[in-house]
């Protein structure tokens, strides 16, 4: 699933050897489509920034 979603970390990434994917979301549009792709520790975003981010871009796109 992590391979379908682009969430696998590469060889010499943090936590690659214990497995643990990247975290990603996905905001989807009401059609289906990944409106946007949000890679939190790639972004610089902490957990906190990341939903701010996340609803500002739902915001914009009402």
């Amino acid at each position: 699933m992590g391979a379908a979603y682009d969430a696998c970390r590469q060889e010499g990434e943090k936590y690659f050897e214990a497995g643990i994917p990247r975290r990603i979301s996905y905001l989807i549009s009401p059609d289906g489509k990944i409106a946007k792709a949000y890679d939190v520790e790639n972004d610089g975003l902490d957990l906190g920034g990341h939903a701010e981010a996340v609803l500002a871009d739902i915001r914009a796109a009402s």
